[in-house]
């Protein structure tokens, strides 16, 4: 646990001063692109449980997250060549954070009510633990007024209140699931919800 601490303390420290299945290459990734989204085949940042504390430069607003650094199919809004990981002149290697099903086998999806905090880390930026490229630790956005869904919680609505997950809107979410079961050629989300609170989704 102090490791842990002590590691996120440096990291904090780092930020300061810092549709239609249709395959493309785009600077050596595969892309599969539509309008209401881009999957990429690359390495990518995963934050969809990640746990988040408000930014102290500002809190109101941002939070920052410690995510996972995956490879694989992966969804968001923003270029492959844009979200894949790249090391700057000085050694700092950055990325944009995605969603994909990575977690999806081991963790539930939690449905949380509106007006509890969340982050919104989706296409937001990240810098790999220059101590362990499986992590990261990504600049999101605070969320207060709309309800959520989170892989992160381990199903225990109390933790809605005080966690500040990583997560997205339910249409948000389903959306880009029915992006990766197409690119996955799934018939299901390989995602379960938590006992008793699925939420409705509009079509």
């Amino acid at each position: 646990m102090m490791k842990q601490s002590h590691l996120f303390t440096i990291i904090l420290i780092v930020l300061a001063f810092m549709g239609v299945k249709t395959a493309a290459e785009e600077d050596g990734h595969k892309s599969v692109k539509n309008s209401k989204g881009i999957i990429c085949n690359n390495e990518y940042v995963l934050c969809t449980s990640a746990p988040c504390i408000p930014d102290p430069s500002n809190p109101n607003s941002n939070a920052i997250c410690r995510c996972d650094v995956n490879k694989g199919l992966n969804f968001g809004f923003s270029e492959c060549k844009t979200r894949a990981p790249v090391t700057d002149s000085n050694d700092v290697k950055k990325a944009l954070s995605t969603f994909s099903f990575a977690q999806a086998p081991t963790k539930p999806v939690l449905s949380c009510p509106k007006g509890k905090p969340w982050t919104d880390c989706l296409d937001q930026p990240c810098i790999v633990d220059p101590m362990n490229p499986l992590k990261a630790i990504c600049t999101c956005k605070i969320v207060r007024d709309k309800s959520f869904v989170t892989f992160g919680g381990d199903c225990v609505s109390l933790s809605c209140d005080t966690g500040y997950w990583s997560g997205a809107t339910v249409e948000s979410y389903v959306g880009a699931s029915r992006k990766l079961m197409k690119a996955f050629s799934l018939d299901e989300v390989p995602a379960k919800y938590c006992v008793g609170i699925k939420p409705e989704v509009s079509e």
